[in-house]
């Protein structure tokens, strides 16, 4: 589904402006009716659609513009033209999906079409087969090797690396041995203290930095950096380092992921990011995670340092 997802974030995105049509119809000869944030309804005028990639800012939006390589988040709804099928929207799952732009990760579309864009803004996309799913299509959505893709997507909020934490450092909330500090725009920089170990069971979070921002819900979804470090000091990961190309993905800067585990229990089981509820949007968070084997099956004892961009409500499963 998350792939799915990332097509058709692709699909809906570049295009050049075209003029208004008649009977209502707007760019492209496509009405879309509803307001941001609210699910869409799209008609369009008869006949074949335009070949060209088709862009139209129904409501620009106030904040910053999305810039390349940047983890955008949005709710879309996307439809084929030739039988008005809608083949996926995020607004029926409750939630709004993060997807990097201008990375090649989604469809040229979607690449072409939103880099720019404020954030804030509905945007209609009109998306030829060329710059969408190609000949292949996508069988599993309906969607044919020349079928024309109609996508409105509301910018929710971007984010990058170089993104400043709305927040002000603190002293820790709980004295922690190991240090964090730099700037918080930038990767932490982190101090273990020879000889630091692991403790028996992970403690709370240690917030270092309190955001600005709305506290953390049980049941969301967070949008954030992290770097991973285990107990002698060494990184283990971080989304401040460009991932390499593999066999499924082209190679990617670094930037922040929405892949973090859900905060709140899930299925009736804890999580590590159980205790980020109550902690504010913005915030700096150091995490003791818990201990886990690698390929050789050595235990690894690590802890997370989490800078919370965002926080939405998780999806909805709705059977797409």
């Amino acid at each position: 589904m998350r792939k799915l997802l990332s097509f058709v974030v692709v699909a809906a995105l570049g295009a050049s402006l075209v003029a208004c049509g008649d009977n209502g119809f707007g760019a492209g000869g496509i009405k879309v009716t509803s307001d941001f944030g609210q699910k869409p309804t799209i008609t369009h005028r008869e006949g074949d659609p335009e070949k060209q990639l088709v862009t139209e800012v129904l409501k620009e939006g106030d904040g910053p513009e999305v810039k390349k390589g940047e983890l955008l988040t949005a709710n879309y709804l996307g439809q084929i033209w030739r039988d008005g099928k809608v083949f996926d929207n995020s607004y029926d799952r409750g939630a709004p999906s993060s997807f990097p732009i201008g990375t090649g990760s989604v469809i040229g579309g979607w690449d072409e079409g939103l880099v720019g864009k404020k954030v804030g803004s509905r945007v209609l996309l009109s998306v030829p087969s060329d710059k969408g799913y190609k000949a292949d299509g996508k069988q599993e959505a309906g969607i044919k090797g020349d079928d024309t893709l109609i996508f409105v997507v509301d910018l929710v909020a971007a984010a990058g690396n170089d993104t400043p934490l709305d927040a002000d450092a603190v002293t820790p909330s709980t004295p922690s041995k190991i240090k964090i500090s730099g700037p918080l725009n930038a990767a932490p920089t982190v101090t273990v203290p020879a000889g630091t170990k692991p403790p028996a069971k992970p403690g709370k979070p240690v917030v270092f930095a309190v955001g600005k921002g709305k506290p953390i819900e049980k049941g969301d979804q967070l949008v954030g950096r992290f770097v991973i470090y285990d107990y002698t000091g060494k990184k283990q990961a971080s989304t401040w380092d460009a991932q390499p190309a593999t066999q499924q993905s082209p190679a990617q800067p670094a930037a922040p992921t929405d892949q973090l585990p859900p905060v709140g229990p899930t299925n009736g089981q804890a999580g590590p990011l159980d205790g980020f509820a109550g902690i504010t949007i913005g915030s700096r968070v150091l995490v003791e995670l818990p201990a886990s084997k690698d390929q050789a099956g050595k235990a690894v004892n690590a802890f997370a340092v989490i800078d919370v961009l965002n926080a939405f409500p998780a999806a909805k499963q709705t059977g797409q």
